[in-house]
């Protein structure tokens, strides 16, 4: 069986499928990119780096697998090439490890890997197993207290009034009463350097109408990230505390977060699912979020986690109607992605004929 993408990738065709779907090239090449991967280079099995496209005054950032010796995209000489043509200039690159705290937004957005996220391991395509680490695990308020106040002094900041959100990027709480302590602990560490902005949590164990309460009650304004990402072959390709939430569950949970003030919405990787699955899920779920949902491309970084793209995702045309079909299943709500909540996304410089607004990073 074939798990990659079809071959023979060029700029002329990708050209031809952005006329085709009425796409621009950018968000066509780049969607291409995260699909196929690029070829190895060395020392570096996956990584961020920040490209300024041809003909672009901008800077985007996006994160690339280096496991395809197949694949059309070649990172050499400062560029990003596609079948030996260069479509951007490889602004800056570093190996893309689990670390501790980084920042999006221009510093707006905060996110922490305080719970050790490089030991979460189950889901087959995740790749916390190629990555290098250098997170751990803090419990209290105290040690949560010393890393917001390393944050502050490496980039210069006087204390936390200017972010507006605080982002947990982890799926190693294996309880619900694990998660809301946590981020209890941070509310309370975060407070004393004057923030006043949101908590996130990227979870699949937080469900019952109780623990939101709970959570809403002990640490203030909220915003919860259903790790969802699939809606086939879920006990095949998830790990057991994602596997077990299912389509209905997870839009009762968002019903909860709405009546409680409480933001709601999920991530997605587009790639597992048959095209008519991922719309019937998706579309049964945007009714239900507070904001747009991270859909991401799926990314495979060796030949056993290509395995699970789906067939009909072998195909770039899949990408390119799932973004149209999306756009219109999120036109009532008002809702449109946000460029740097996403670094491997289906939308990066237009949505719906409306362009994606900055920042990119």
């Amino acid at each position: 069986m074939n798990h990659t993408m079809t071959t023979g990738l060029n700029g002329e065709s990708l050209q031809a499928l952005a006329v085709q779907h009425g796409v621009p090239y950018l968000d066509v090449a780049l969607i291409a990119a995260n699909s196929e991967g690029a070829r190895p280079l060395q020392g570096y099995p996956r990584a961020r780096m920040q490209l300024r496209p041809n003909g672009s005054s901008e800077t985007w950032q996006i994160i690339l697998p280096f496991d395809n010796a197949q694949s059309p995209f070649e990172v050499i000489d400062g560029s990003l090439q596609l079948a030996g043509e260069s479509i951007a200039d490889v602004v800056a690159l570093e190996n893309d490890d689990v670390v501790l705290t980084y920042l999006r937004a221009g510093g707006r957005s905060i996110t922490l890997n305080t719970h050790s996220r490089s030991k979460c391991t189950g889901c087959l395509f995740c790749p916390n197993v190629i990555e290098d680490a250098a997170d751990e695990t803090l419990a209290t308020a105290d040690q949560l207290s010393e890393v917001l106040e390393w944050l502050m002094a490496d980039n210069g900041w006087p204390d936390l009034g200017h972010a507006e959100v605080i982002t947990v990027c982890s799926g190693c709480f294996h309880y619900p009463g694990m998660a809301i302590d946590h981020m209890a602990a941070l509310r309370i560490a975060a407070d004393r350097y004057g923030f006043t902005g949101r908590l996130h949590l990227l979870s699949s164990v937080l469900r019952d109408r109780d623990d939101l309460e709970r959570l809403r009650e002990k640490c203030g304004p909220f915003h919860l990230t259903l790790t969802m990402e699939c809606f086939e072959r879920r006990s095949l390709l998830l790990k057991d505390t994602k596997a077990s939430l299912t389509l209905e569950r997870a839009g009762e949970i968002l019903e909860d977060c709405r009546d409680l003030d409480i933001i709601g919405d999920f991530t997605y990787v587009a790639g597992l699912d048959s095209l008519e699955t991922a719309v019937n899920g998706i579309a049964h779920l945007a009714p239900r979020v507070g904001t747009f949902p991270r859909i991401q491309v799926f990314q495979a970084h060796n030949d056993y986690m290509r395995r699970a793209r789906h067939r009909e995702a072998e195909d770039l045309n899949y990408y390119l109607d799932l973004r149209s079909a999306l756009e219109t299943v999120f036109a009532p709500t008002g809702l449109a992605p946000r460029s740097w909540e996403n670094y491997r996304p289906l939308w990066y410089s237009e949505f719906a004929g409306s362009p994606v607004p900055g920042p990119r990073v």
